[in-house]
């Protein structure tokens, strides 16, 4: 079945003075798109403008001029459900696959090829992307590296080769070894191999537990192998890490914050980060040995990681996320001396970088922001909301909370993130009460 599920393009597309670029980032990182246009405008003097990558069609504050819709699985609920207005939204790595193999898409970059020296194209992760037309030119890291330690298996055993402080992990095969090992490793964490943000990965207290959570998994995920951890307990922190390589063993930090969970799923940070000294710097450094590491692979650019301090003090590093993060936005926009989207853009076309360290990158302000993620499968949109910009919490201290859904009002909502919430001030308890609390009542008022 084609994914392609609608679309809307300048109808001169291919003859206009303009040029385009692609971008898979939507929603959360609306700001990025028009900042990166302008950027390249001020780089080649000519007109750019972004052909948006979508899951599914925005509600009337985020209406897009140009815009494709990719989503394969959409098309196969919408027939199997026998529902019209349906949004499912499928993980990034398989709208990266999809956007690879659309002969849609092919054409259009063919199309485009013909006026363009460059079509460039942005996204949250690069992998599961495979770019094989020559004047597509990637504003990411190497596909064949993020793809490859995108793969908690793959990561674990970096952990382990490079000696960083690490918690007790088992492979496995299959779900049927995990089956027969159940007695003597309950309780435990299980994770799939492809997984991001705490989807696909659980804690396990019996084996129906275990049968639940293998039949929700996708396919891609189920033959693969499984990375069982000991259960962490009583935890008290769960920072992360964002930092960017910049070229071979140059790596520095951007930001490190305290990840906002629901159960293991990831739904924001709030910075800084309150993680003690003596932790702090096992963070640094354990995050620069990884982008060390990767930088004598070819990686370039942002990265970040993913750590658990328990009730001990005790630090480990759990997860590397080689791609932009769910903070790509809000640490843009808190960074006043260096501009993170014009450093990763000059990185890419081989420019002289700024001299830059990670004072240049912070605030003196406390902020977070968080997803409006769903609780249930298959709810109704009844509301839509924008208030005020993605930068007003940045620009005015306290003073503005950034709120928006971003779907039509009457379409079932299949489950996932449907909104963002930023909110800054001074208080670091303040602000993670709201962002806690703000969200789940805009959910309450928008979903039924």
């Amino acid at each position: 079945m084609d994914s392609l599920v609608d679309y809307k393009l300048d109808k001169d597309i291919f003859s206009n003075d303009e040029q385009y670029f692609f971008t898979l980032l939507s929603t959360r990182f609306e700001l990025v798109n028009d900042r990166l246009a302008k950027l390249l405008e001020r780089k080649y003097d000519k007109k750019f403008k972004p052909i948006y990558i979508l899951s599914a069609p925005y509600n009337k504050f985020f209406q897009k001029e140009n815009y494709i819709i990719l989503n394969k699985k959409l098309k196969e609920l919408k027939k199997k459900l026998k529902i019209n207005n349906l949004i499912f939204l499928q993980e990034y790595e398989e709208l990266n696959e999809e956007f690879s193999e659309s002969g849609f898409i092919g054409e259009i970059i063919k199309n485009l090829a013909k006026k363009q020296e460059n079509i460039f194209f942005i996204s949250f992760t690069s992998s599961f992307l495979k770019l094989n037309h020559p004047k597509l030119f990637l504003l990411g890291p190497d596909p064949m590296i993020a793809t490859k330690y995108d793969n908690k298996i793959e990561q674990i055993k970096l952990f382990k080769d490079l000696d960083l402080p690490r918690n007790e992990t088992k492979i496995y095969e299959n779900i049927e070894l995990i089956r027969k090992d159940i007695d003597r490793l309950l309780p435990f964490f299980i994770s799939s191999a492809y997984t991001s943000g705490g989807h696909e990965s659980a804690t396990i207290h019996t084996l129906e537990e275990l049968n639940a959570f293998y039949n929700t998994i996708r396919e891609i995920n189920k033959s693969q192998k499984f990375l069982v951890a000991k259960l962490i307990k009583n935890i008290k922190l769960s920072p992360n890490t964002n930092a960017i390589v910049f070229g071979e063993n140059k790596t520095e930090i951007i930001a490190i914050t305290d990840q906002i969970l629901r159960s293991n799923a990831y739904l924001g940070n709030i910075y800084p980060s309150r993680v003690n000294l003596r932790n702090r710097q096992i963070i640094i450094e354990t995050t620069k040995k990884i982008g060390n590491f990767l930088s004598k692979l070819g990686y370039r650019g942002l990265f970040g990681c993913d750590f658990l301090i328990d009730g001990k003090g005790n630090c480990f590093v759990i997860d590397l996320n080689p791609r932009r993060q769910g903070g790509y936005l809000v640490n843009y926009l808190m960074s006043k001396k260096i501009d993170v989207l014009e450093l990763e853009l000059k990185l890419y076309l081989n420019q002289k970088l700024p001299s830059f360290n990670y004072d240049d990158f912070q605030s003196n302000f406390v902020w977070a922001h968080s997803k409006l993620k769903s609780h249930h499968r298959f709810q109704e949109i009844i509301g839509e909301l924008k208030e005020n910009e993605e930068v007003t919490p940045f620009r005015s201290i306290g003073g503005g909370e950034f709120k928006a859904t971003f779907f039509p009002k009457g379409f079932l909502f299949e489950g996932g993130n449907m909104g963002y919430y930023i909110v800054s001030g001074k208080n670091y308890e303040d602000i993670l009460r709201k962002a806690k609390e703000i969200p789940e009542i805009l959910l309450i008022q928008n979903l039924e």
